[in-house]
């Protein structure tokens, strides 16, 4: 079978759902080894992407230097990717985001993964730019799919409740981190101290990981840290790319009487630091208003970290109930202060078992089972 990658989150790295197709795509192309899975990178390959060799199976189709560098990437697709499935006789086309290119044949399967319905719910925190993109393909490409793939039982809900009409009404569930990354690792306390060090860290540790956008409500747990580090002794690193818009977290920690040294911002990090941060630190925490996933919460999970989360949307899934995980109802300052002090005064620890739904072998095996691949 031939198939049709919209590979773009590979020319410019999309964080979670970069890491979303790089497990996801390695392990089908691994099962399914009869299989041709062509790659289209509209404007090449990110450098800061860390992929691993590439199964013989799946082909990258670079673009780059072949359209203007400003002319967006869906632009780009409209034009290639009609053509590329009448040339390469493609069976399945596939999408890590809904977005469907008009023009491709109706013989083709066309199948999208749907993260999140943040352009619904939480439209307000995205830029106009992203706002028009959905618009114009987001419900359409639900609507048209074939075979639909979200990553929770959450995302999954809200793509029934608000798209009834639709031509998939099967959908598949399955999403995971990278396993053979983030794991728990032996360190030790001299270790563990020269890790702190090289971040500015000298006492008890909070992480956050993810794009500092407004829904991730960074700006309440940076409003949690003159208490807990001159109290406490705790610090925050905080890893993760500017989002969607400006927040208000500079004016929060440039204030007279914030204590800058309790939050350190370390921007963007590769993925070989950042499993030893998951496995430094005493604590991930997460206080974000809405999330399709959680893979933040799982990768420290994965690697043995504690998580205090919010208690909302599909972190529910990922935390509830998981030794090492603690949920938190609302916003009050108070409560989450103190699941993060129980946390750290406890230390639990994680249980690997409870994790094993999330295996990316498993996961595709899952979805070649929905593809029903004999009558595509």
């Amino acid at each position: 079978m031939n198939i049709l990658v919209d590979g773009r989150v590979w020319s410019r790295n999309a964080a979670g759902v970069t890491t979303f197709l790089n497990c996801a795509l390695l392990e089908w192309a691994r099962q399914r080894k009869e299989d041709t899975f062509h790659v289209v990178l509209p404007k090449g390959m990110d450098k800061t992407i860390e992929l691993e060799d590439l199964p013989d199976n799946i082909k990258l189709l670079d673009y780059s230097g072949k359209f203007p560098r400003r002319l967006p990437n869906i632009a780009v697709l409209q034009w290639i990717m009609p053509r590329l499935c009448r040339k390469l006789d493609i069976d399945l086309y596939y999408a890590p985001v809904p977005h469907l290119p008009y023009f491709i044949p109706r013989r083709v399967t066309k199948m999208f993964t749907v993260h999140d319905v943040v352009n619904i719910e939480m439209k307000e925190t995205m830029a106009w730019t992203n706002r028009l993109a959905t618009s114009m393909f987001f419900g359409p490409a639900i609507r048209k799919a074939d075979r639909l793939w979200t990553n929770s039982y959450y995302t999954k809900s809200k793509v029934e409740q608000y798209y009834s009409q639709r031509k998939s009404k099967d959908i598949f569930v399955g999403d995971s981190v990278d396993g053979h990354l983030f794991h728990a690792m032996h360190l030790t306390e001299e270790q563990r101290a020269a890790i702190k060090q090289q971040y500015g860290v000298h006492g008890k540790m909070l992480l956050f990981v993810g794009s500092l956008e407004p829904r991730k409500n960074l700006s309440f747990l940076i409003r949690l840290m003159p208490t807990l580090y001159q109290k406490h002794g705790i610090q925050l690193v905080v890893v993760g790319g500017k989002g969607w818009k400006n927040s208000d977290l500079r004016q929060i920690v440039e204030s007279p009487d914030f204590p800058r040294e309790s939050v350190i911002f370390c921007g963007y990090v590769l993925n070989q630091d950042l499993v030893k941060l998951y496995n430094t630190a005493d604590c991930f925490v997460s206080a974000a208003l809405m999330e399709g996933f959680g893979m933040p919460q799982l990768e420290a999970l994965f690697c043995g970290c504690p998580v205090v989360t919010a208690h909302n949307t599909a972190m529910i899934e990922v935390a509830k109930g998981k030794d090492g995980a603690k949920t938190v109802e609302g916003y009050d300052p108070a409560d989450w202060e103190k699941a993060i002090l129980q946390t750290l005064n406890e230390r639990p620890k994680v249980n690997p078992t409870q994790l094993a739904e999330y295996d990316w072998t498993k996961i595709i095996q899952g979805l070649t089972q929905y593809l029903n691949i004999s009558s595509i």
